[in-house]
């Protein structure tokens, strides 16, 4: 490899070590590449690449060989040192060859001569090339590339319409107003002409063309779209189901094409494709339609109900149409219940108002009277109804259409009509209906068994109402859920049936009833009802809050049509009792009936004031009779009902007072009654006054006072005394006094004991004090008996003796003061009564054989006939007018004799019929003691018979006194009422319709009582 290298080089690289690369001798050089080690400069070089390295050496010409190392190939560079021992400096060439030692000056000038021819070659390269690009790019960029971006451009970009309003609608075309935008038109300004239009398709389905104005877009921001134009339609058929398809859908997408001219960049391009799909929202069958106001202010002409419709239909769409006038059916529940129109109607997007105005039309079905019954009912109760509008007509507005032609545009119609919107009319809020009611009255029946559960009724219940039109309503029934409240508390409720009412809304009043209703006691409510009862009883008034709704059944001008759910609450006022106070209790009457052997039963009719509306029936009431502050008894109202206003109640008292202070204010009681004298009483109530739970606290604190009047006798209880003396009498002082007694009430009754002091003229003639337990006298009820004689211990005085005198001349009347243990039925009880100007005479009473026996059945007269002391005075008339009629049995018949006697005096008085006299029942128990038959007793020609039935005891002493044959004068007979007894079933109708008057009269001939019964 030496050997083949040049001579002149190859020297050097003796006894050299490799040379290597140097950074530090690289930097200091400038940046000169290192030598290439395996550059061979006498290597030959085509002329081309000498002429090459000629140029570049002249490009290179300029560079300073002090500065920087001379970029020659195939030289070694001369390393400049001012030192020369110092190193050489180091070059490098391609190959990295390191050089060392001189350069030589000719190869170094051809190598720059080189480098410049080679730089001029490039610059004229580049240029040739240059100009032959342009020549061929330009046409290309004009002619083809441009177009294209044109192209690209018109199809990247985006238009879309924010709003199109159709105007001036005809049959064949409409003006278009359209805002949009044109967006993504690049980063050149553009302007875009589209001279014939566009042509506007949906579906496949060519509508019409529409022209568009000049749309002249800037770099990266686009265009705005405004733009009006006349919109010419092609296929009308099309344009009315693309309408129909708008007005139904959420959105559509129009296609819209054409051919634009294009300017940008100084450069006009024609037929620029324009294809572009528009997506639009549609009216989504308006989905947000509301009815902002709704009145029914009057009956309309052509019938039915005038209406007036404020709507708001929200379009969601950007799509605005010029309408005109609208004509629409009303529906609700499917059933049509009005028309309605609105006029000059341009509806546009978003919310557009809608004046509709029109009728209810009447209604001949029950569908669609519950139809309109249910939407009046929502509206007023404040619930939304959800009714619905059939679209019918649209035509051009006579306001907007200087031709006046109405006729409906077809492509419109099509669309229009059987459109169908779904119409939410809002409840009225706030509404108040009814706001007064006015019960007149109630009524309350309580029960045992239903004590928080009283049947409540109004006769007259009044209410004042107003309803939020003007049209006539006429109530024909009303019905309401009610809940009552006492303050705030819920105390019941009570739910009533459809009810008669009468009422019109011009008057604004109904008038109507409550039915017998339950007041039904909310559970867990039951004292606060006690405590309202309470009120109502002792309170002028209570207030009760009737809250709930109401439903009505009204006449129409379009049917009867039912209201449902009519919210209320207002408060009504009833009257309370007053604890009865307003007016006295007043005591009509007063009898005494009976007794057991607990109490005196006393029956009373009282008068009692309620000034209350409302009427109570209680059941059994049982109040305390209170005399001198003393429970003295008690008063029962067996069921008790308190009438509004005067009520005149037949009540009984249980006059039995217990213990020593109430016996003792009993006993002053019966005394001043038994004179005559009236007396304050209390009657008042008590934990035990009813079983009705309800009721208790309501009577527990009802106190009265009342005046009972003293007993009213028709005569003097003591109406005769005598007595008897004979000539033992001076030294024995005893003799002999009885008394002819009355018994004022209505019941039998009986001394048991009797003490007297018998004065005259304030001095005591005489006293008695008699045990008659064993032998009681016994006096009817309002009738006379005479006693028999009792032992009377006399004080022989002046006045005595003077007293005897007055006794034989018939003047004598002296002053009784006793007091008598007595029974009255059952009840025995002790009274002090004192009577002045007892008329008094000498005689007998009874006498000490108180009773007739079958061994000596003659009175003291010898006579074996009596008329009693009992007897009548109408009978006594009668006898002295009609003797004969009067048919007297002996006491000595026997008992078939006596029946053999009242037969034959039957038939005697034309009583023949055989059927009769086999049927009649004559029941002899005992001997009879008298029969009367009598014709003049009837009113008609059939003759009774009248007996004396005895309920004495046989040993019952009765009282007697003896009656001659003809004229004898009757003393002390006072009228009796007229006792009946009617003829047995077996007798014809026509006797059994007799009225039969009759006096009983008794005659004791034998010693056992008998009952005769026809």
């Amino acid at each position: 490899m030496a050997s083949n290298l040049p001579p002149q080089h190859h020297q050097p690289h003796i006894n050299q070590p490799p040379q290597t690369y140097r950074p530090e001798i690289y930097n200091r050089v400038g940046n000169t590449p290192p030598i290439n080690p395996y550059y061979r400069p006498d290597s030959p070089v085509p002329p081309s690449s000498r002429t090459s390295l000629d140029s570049n050496d002249q490009l290179f010409s300029g560079f300073s060989a002090d500065n920087a190392a001379s970029p020659n190939y195939g030289s070694t560079n001369k390393v400049a040192t001012d030192n020369p021992k110092s190193e050489p400096r180091i070059s490098r060439d391609d190959h990295e060859f390191m050089n060392v030692g001189e350069e030589d000056p000719k190869k170094d000038t051809k190598i720059k001569g080189f480098l410049k021819n080679r730089k001029k070659a490039c610059c004229f390269l580049c240029c040739g090339v240059s100009i032959i690009i342009a020549a061929i790019m330009i046409p290309v960029a004009i002619f083809v590339i441009a177009p294209a971006i044109a192209q690209g451009a018109v199809t990247g970009s985006k238009l879309s319409f924010s709003s199109a309003n159709l105007t001036n609608l005809t049959e064949d075309a409409f003006l278009m107003k359209v805002n949009g935008k044109v967006t993504s038109t690049g980063p050149m300004a553009a302007t875009i002409d589209v001279p014939d239009g566009v042509e506007v398709s949906w579906n496949g389905l060519v509508l019409g063309r529409l022209p568009l104005d000049t749309i002249s877009a800037a770099p990266f921001v686009g265009a705005d779209i405004d733009s009006s134009q006349t919109f010419t339609i092609s296929n009308k058929t099309a344009f009315g189901e693309f309408n129909k398809f708008m007005l139904t859908s959420k959105e559509f997408t129009w296609h819209l094409e054409g051919l634009a001219n294009v300017r940008a960049a100084g450069l006009s391009l024609k037929g620029i494709r324009l294809s572009k799909d528009v997506k639009m929202d549609g009216m989504a069958n308006f989905p947000d339609v509301s009815i902002k106001t709704f009145d029914a202010p009057s009956d309309h002409p052509a019938g039915g109900i005038t209406v007036q419709i404020l709507s708001i239909m929200v379009n969601p769409s950007p799509i605005g149409v010029e309408l005109g006038d609208l004509e629409f059916d009303v529906l609700y529940n499917n059933q049509k219940i009005g028309e309605v129109t609105s006029s000059n109607v341009t509806l546009g997007k978003g919310a557009n108002a809608l004046n509709l105005n029109g009728r209810l039309i009447p209604q001949n079905t029950s569908a669609g009277l519950a139809a309109v019954s249910e939407m009046f009912s929502k509206y007023i109760a404040g619930e939304n109804a959800n009714t619905s509008v059939l679209a019918k007509t649209v035509k051009p507005s006579k306001n907007n259409n200087s031709s006046n032609d109405t006729t409906p545009i077809s492509w419109l119609q099509s669309a229009f009509v059987g459109t169908t919107l779904s119409v939410v009319l809002r409840g009225a809020q706030n509404l108040t209906v009814i706001n007064s009611v006015d019960l007149k009255t109630m009524d309350l029946t309580f029960s045992k068994d239903k004590a928080y559960s009283p049947i409540a009724q109004s006769d007259a219940l009044s209410a004042s109402f107003k309803i939020p039109f003007g049209f006539q309503l006429n109530m024909k029934k009303i019905s309401q859920d009610i809940t009552i409240y006492g303050g705030s508390n819920a105390l019941a409720t009570l739910s009533t049936p459809y009810t008669d009412a009468n009422g019109d809304s011009s008057v604004g009043k109904i008038d109507s009833k409550i039915p017998p209703t339950p007041f039904d006691v909310i559970k867990g409510s039951e004292s606060n009802f006690q405590e309202f009862s309470r009120h109502l009883t002792m309170d002028s008034s209570v207030v009760m809050t009737m809250k709930g709704k109401a439903s009505s059944i009204a006449s129409t001008s379009i049917g009867e049509v039912e209201i449902k759910g009519i919210k209320f609450i207002v408060d009504t006022q009833l009257q309370g009792l007053q604890g009865l106070q307003v007016k006295p209790a007043t005591i009509n009457s007063l009898s005494v009936t009976g007794g057991t052997k607990d109490y005196m039963i006393i029956k009373l009719s009282v008068t009692l004031f309620n000034p209350s509306n409302v009427k109570i029936s209680m059941g059994d009431v049982i109040l305390d009779l209170y005399y001198h502050d003393q429970n003295v008894g008690q008063v029962l109202m067996n069921n008790f009902v308190l009438d509004r206003g005067s009520n005149t109640v037949d009540l009984i008292t249980h006059f039995g007072p217990n213990g020593d202070k109430a016996l003792a204010a009993g006993r002053i009681l019966l005394n001043t009654f038994m004179k005559g004298d009236s007396n304050t009483v209390g009657i008042q109530g008590s934990p035990h006054s009813t079983e009705i739970e309800s009721l208790k606290k309501a009577l527990v604190d009802l106190k009265l006072s009342t005046s009972m009047p003293g007993l009213k006798a028709e005569q003097p209880i003591l109406v005769k005394s005598r007595f008897t003396i004979n000539l033992g009498t001076v030294f024995t002082k005893k003799g002999t006094a009885s008394v002819d007694a009355y018994n004022p009430l209505d019941t039998t009754i009986k001394f048991l004991k009797m003490k007297a002091t018998i004065t005259f003229k304030g001095q005591i003639i005489g006293t008695l004090d008699q045990d008659l337990t064993g032998s009681p006298i016994v006096i009817p009820p309002k009738k006379v008996a005479t006693t028999r004689d009792l032992d009377l211990n006399l004080q022989i005085s002046l006045t005595a003796i003077q007293s005897l005198f007055a006794g034989i001349s018939g003047d004598l009347a002296t002053d009784i003061t006793s007091t008598i243990v007595l029974a009255i039925g059952d009840y025995v009880t002790e009274i002090d009564y004192a009577q002045n100007q007892v008329p008094t005479g000498l005689g007998h009473g009874l006498g000490p054989n108180t009773t007739i026996s079958s061994a000596n059945r003659k009175t003291r007269n010898g006579n074996n006939s009596f008329w009693t002391a009992y007897e009548d005075n109408q009978l006594r008339e009668l006898y002295i007018k009609h003797p004969n009629n009067f048919r007297k049995i002996k006491g000595e018949l026997s008992r078939t004799r006596v029946v053999a006697e009242i037969r034959k005096r039957v038939k005697e008085l034309g009583l023949k019929n055989k059927e009769r006299n086999t049927n009649m029942n004559i029941a002899v128990d005992s001997p009879v003691s008298t029969v009367i038959m009598n014709n003049d007793f009837c009113e008609s020609e059939n003759p009774i018979i009248v007996v004396s039935p005895n309920t004495s005891t046989p040993d019952m002493p009765i009282s007697v006194s003896p009656v001659q044959r003809q004229g004898a004068s009757f003393v002390n007979l006072q009228p009796r009422p007229i006792e009946i007894y009617r003829l047995q079933s077996s007798l014809n109708a026509q006797e059994n319709r007799l009225k039969v008057r009759a006096t009983i009269k008794k005659l004791h001939l034998l010693n056992k009582p008998v009952n005769v019964i026809f």
